[in-house]
């Protein structure tokens, strides 16, 4: 059965943004503005494996950072302390409490807060600048912006960033590319988990801190080559690098792909009609 991740990201004045990856790296639903209210809806119509949010769960319990954040700060990777409730009032920590409700709207949907083992069925704390850095393998190469490189990073890891409309979509997307490989096992959770872990898309954390990136990142096992990505076919055996979506006759792979799936399920036949694509004969 396909696994499914919902990635979150927290905003106070734009609302949540979501997206749903399946563990081909597919994009199948995202939106935009979703009021915090409207979250539990969102996950009885996305049925997610798990729920990956860009916030802390709730206030630290000591001073003002947590376990978490230091332990990234060791590997080189900077993020904003969470302090105790005592600084409530203040309005930078507003979207901090945004996350709060989403995490507390996951739980009452059956998502409780990651704590440790297995994640599925669980809401795990994300962020995606750190993510981005530990898929890259390194911090962001000088001149680049944050969306540019985050996205070059989506597209390096398989997953068709040019679908995303802003920076919040892209930091969903990864928090979702997060949440898949915490399905798979692939993953690592810092800090202590009575006061919230930050869960990294990987199981081997370097022995030093990152270093800043020297170029852009590339395709595990592909060399980089500037204006090629990925082909987005969705065949597991393909390799091909290509300067639009799909290598040269991958459409059709992707086409057939997406009829047999489309006997199978509602997702695929929603992508069969976005890209004005006719759906299997017996279904029209």
């Amino acid at each position: 059965m396909t696994a499914r991740s919902l990635g979150i990201d927290v905003s106070v004045g734009r609302g949540l943004d979501l997206v749903l990856l399946d563990d081909r790296h597919e994009i199948l639903d995202a939106r935009r503005r979703v009021e915090v209210r409207e979250l539990g809806t969102a996950l009885e119509e996305l049925r997610p494996d798990v729920v990956a949010i860009d916030s802390p769960p709730a206030w630290g319990t000591k001073g003002g950072s947590r376990r978490t954040e230091r332990e990234l700060r060791l590997f080189g990777i900077q993020s904003y302390g969470t302090p105790t409730r005592e600084r409530d009032g203040h309005p930078f920590y507003a979207w901090m409490k945004v996350g709060f409700r989403a995490f507390d709207a996951a739980r009452r949907r059956g998502f409780p807060r990651y704590a440790s083992g297995p994640a599925r069925g669980t809401a795990l704390e994300v962020f995606p600048h750190a993510s981005a850095v530990v898929l890259a393998g390194c911090l962001p190469p000088s001149g680049t912006t944050k969306r540019s490189w985050r996205a070059e990073v989506l597209e390096a890891q398989g997953v068709g960033a040019a679908e995303l409309r802003s920076a919040d979509q892209v930091d969903a997307a990864l928090a979702a590319l997060t949440g898949l490989r915490a399905l798979q096992g692939r993953f690592s959770a810092l800090g202590d988990p009575r006061e919230g872990v930050i869960v990294l898309p990987t199981h081997r954390l370097p022995a030093s801190a990152y270093r800043r990136c020297d170029r852009a990142p590339r395709a595990t096992g592909q060399p980089h080559l500037p204006g090629l990505s990925p082909c987005r076919c969705g065949d597991p055996s393909c390799g091909e690098l290509t300067g639009g979506e799909f290598a040269r006759g991958h459409d059709a792979k992707r086409k057939a792909m997406l009829w047999r799936r489309a006997r199978a399920g509602d997702d695929a036949v929603r992508e069969l009609r976005r890209r004005g694509w006719d759906v299997p004969p017996e279904m029209r």
